[in-house]
């Protein structure tokens, strides 16, 4: 599916929908098609080499086929309603729930962090600190445009609070992204931001590049993806699991010297004691 898809609720689960309009094809298209496609297009003959399948193709199947590809578009057009009908009623509860997560420090941080993608870049993690809020609107029209929404606490490396990317479908094949804007404050914002521009998989560099997520280029999906389809709707597993993480790693506390040194002094106290009954014992004897 393409990763630009918006996301649909199905039985309280997500699942994912792209309203499509299927254009008529480009000639270079054709030309690269299969033959049959390319004969029926170019005055209907099948130039011999099916040996008669064109024939064996009757208009009745091929206007079969065409209705179902009407009813194909019409099922989107009604998704596409039915998922922005949905995203209305979703948005209180997903305001509500920032208004909750403002309250956990660190949160986006950590589940940033915690996501098993690795959405994370090494030079960007003490960058991401100061997250203080994130959200994502989609569905802003009925082609699925979507924007992404990131508030930074007050922090010495940016200059900007406020980070907002946009992606605006025109058409399943045609978009324009605005992207964020960040100025550096000081050195290491200026290393961070360098970093960014040309990281492959990077927070800060998906908020800063023309990318929208979805292009076909990289094997792995990047920041938007990722948000779009699992992050965003439902972040606290991956804020716990990061913490899971850091917890397990994390060297335990060394109490052994303490310990010993206590058992030393009982070891010694015992063999004094020892020593004082033996002592006594042989008094008594030698009396």
């Amino acid at each position: 599916l393409d990763p630009k898809t918006p996301a649909l609720l199905v039985c309280g689960r997500v699942a994912m929908v792209w309203p499509f309009k299927r254009s008529a094809p480009t000639d270079a298209a054709v030309a690269s098609g299969p033959a049959a496609k390319r004969s029926r297009r170019d005055n209907g003959s099948s130039g011999g080499g099916c040996g008669g399948c064109e024939q064996r193709v009757s208009q009745e199947l091929l206007d079969v086929q065409l209705e179902l590809q009407l009813l194909d578009e019409r099922c989107a057009e009604d998704q596409i309603s039915i998922q922005q009908r949905f995203d209305q009623s979703r948005r209180p509860h997903f305001d509500h729930r920032a208004a909750l997560l403002q309250k956990v420090p660190g949160f986006w941080h950590s589940a940033l962090c915690g996501h098993p993608s690795k959405l994370v870049a090494p030079f960007e993690v003490e960058a991401l600190k100061y997250v203080a809020e994130l959200d994502l609107r989609e569905n802003l029209d009925r082609r699925g445009s979507f924007e992404v929404r990131v508030e930074l606490a007050e922090n010495p490396l940016f200059k900007e609070r406020s980070l907002l990317k946009r992606v605006t479908f025109h058409d399943a094949s045609t978009e324009r992204v605005d992207v964020a804007i960040l100025t550096a404050e000081n050195d290491l914002g200026r290393e961070i931001l360098q970093a960014a521009a040309s990281a492959e998989r990077s927070v800060l560099g998906w908020l800063l590049s023309s990318r929208s997520g979805g292009d076909g280029l990289s094997v792995q999906e990047d920041f938007g993806d990722v948000l779009r389809r699992d992050l965003w709707q439902d972040p606290v597993p991956y804020y716990l699991a990061y913490h899971d993480t850091a917890a397990a790693t994390a060297e335990p506390t060394v109490a052994a010297p303490e310990s010993e040194a206590g058992a030393e002094g009982a070891s010694g106290s015992g063999s004094a004691g020892n020593e004082g009954v033996a002592s006594g014992g042989g008094g008594a004897a030698a009396s």
